[in-house]
């Protein structure tokens, strides 16, 4: 015998229909789903471009970091040679005399990157994204 059998008629229909009316999400479901899922989209969106100038800026140091005779080379040199290689990657809003540190010590020549990206996300929400990169140039 079953639970079912044991019911009586008007509790058995109440039973069997039961499942049809659960199917699914609710409206409140799928709006709050698609609204988590705008946000982190959105978020997304708006985080990408800085991490993608990011690696950019640390394939030019990274690069510099491999070429030979780069530690002999004067500070100026090194911080031209650095815009121009930033420029040809098409990184241009990039404040070079706050954020980019050329330092000579015994230990050879450190180039340091260090900055923080603030994106608008909306009204007055900003996002706030913090970067540091450090490389030691070659003597040879």
């Amino acid at each position: 015998m079953t639970l079912l059998s044991q019911l009586g008629p008007k509790q058995q229909r109440h039973m069997l229909r039961l499942p049809v009316r659960q199917r699914g999400l609710s409206f409140f479901g799928w709006l709050l789903t698609i609204m988590v899922l705008g946000s982190v989209i959105t978020v997304g969106l708006k985080l990408i471009p800085p991490y993608i100038d990011h690696h950019k800026m640390s394939g030019v140091l990274d690069s510099m970091a491999e070429e030979s005779g780069m530690a002999n080379k004067r500070r100026y040199e090194l911080e031209d040679m650095i815009k121009k290689r930033f420029r040809v990657n098409n990184i241009r809003d990039f404040n070079h005399k706050d954020n980019l540190q050329v330092k000579r010590g015994k230990s050879g020549v450190e180039v340091i990157l260090d900055y923080e990206i603030q994106v608008p996300l909306f009204y007055n929400v900003d996002l706030i994204a913090r970067f540091d990169k450090s490389v030691s140039l070659k003597n040879q």
